[in-house]
């Protein structure tokens, strides 16, 4: 199923702040760190309900209990305190959960590894009904060692996708989508991602479509023809990643959004837009190098979209 234009949407699409725009702040106040002004979750949700977001996507990543290769080493019941003040919170100030996500790595050479990180997503599954994301973000994980011995295929089809249709039928008794993200690593196309997608065949599963990770497989982004990604990503999609840059963070290149709406508006796609931020390490903006968590540059690029898709809905 390719990219086939229909109608022209001019409604609007609600916004939602995803947390890894804050990741330095958040995880300097998590882990009691001192590289950057510490920034705790539910003070997040409020400065995005501030700044004017319709939602938030709550990065697992930033609550407390999250380990990045195991289960919490806390007892459940104290995560589960936390997502629910998160929920709690969301709801009194009429702000939307629309998503949250783990990292993962379901393509590692070691069995066991891979049993642990589909075990730790079935964990993040409930958190997120508990929390009431709808959709819980997943990745392949990155490029194992033995893909050349392999090739794509057999790493796809005997680790990626088994491991896919295992959380996709455990998320659906929850009630919770399982968006699966392209991010420059196994899938790094459209043409790749959506093969994975239609090789699981889960009504769960849809894709996150990341504005600024499709590039060649094991290539560069540059020059790449990221719109055409985009579009043919569309009709399997059930979230974005909307980033400023489609090549990379500290890139010159700027997403062209009357474009992005524009071909956003011709798909059935009418879901949230979680916009996310990110820097390179070292770079003098850098959250890490700043007095304040970066919500001016947050706040610039919401306007930049929400002015990019008023005007595109007169087109």
């Amino acid at each position: 199923m390719d990219f086939n234009p229909g109608p022209f949407y001019t409604g609007s699409f609600p916004i939602s702040l995803n947390f890894y725009s804050l990741d330095a702040n958040l995880k300097a106040w998590l882990k009691g760190l001192d590289d950057a002004p510490k920034l705790d979750t539910l003070s997040a949700i409020r400065l995005a309900q501030a700044a004017g977001f319709d939602g938030v996507d709550v990065t697992a990543y930033y609550i407390p209990g999250y380990e990045p290769s195991s289960l919490p080493q806390i007892a459940e019941a104290e995560v589960i305190e936390s997502v629910h003040a998160i929920r709690r919170l969301a709801e009194d100030l009429h702000m939307a959960i629309s998503g949250t996500g783990v990292g993962n790595d379901f393509v590692h050479p070691d069995e066991q590894v891979r049993l642990t990180h589909i075990s730790r997503t079935k964990y993040w599954t409930r958190m997120a009904k508990e929390m009431g994301a709808p959709v819980l973000r997943v990745f392949s994980g990155p490029i194992p060692a033995d893909l050349d011995a392999m090739g794509w295929e057999q790493v796809v089809g005997t680790r990626l996708v088994p491991a896919l249709q295992e959380i996709a039928e455990y998320a659906a008794a929850y009630g919770v989508a399982i968006g699966l993200q392209n991010h420059g690593d196994m899938l790094s196309t459209a043409d790749q991602i959506i093969h994975t997608i239609q090789w699981a065949d889960c009504p769960n599963l849809g894709i996150i479509n990341d504005t600024g990770s499709f590039r060649p497989f094991r290539g560069s982004a540059v020059n790449y023809d990221w719109y055409h990604d985009i579009a043919k990503a569309l009709p399997y999609s059930i979230g974005f990643q909307v980033k400023e840059h489609p090549d990379g963070p500290g890139s010159e290149e700027w997403l062209d959004l009357p474009r992005f709406f524009s071909i956003l508006r011709q798909s059935a796609y009418r879901g949230y837009l979680p916009i996310e931020l990110l820097w390179r390490q070292g770079e003098a903006e850098h959250p890490g190098q700043r007095v304040a968590p970066p919500f001016e540059d947050i706040a610039r690029f919401l306007s930049r979209v929400r002015r990019a898709m008023n005007e595109s809905a007169n087109l």
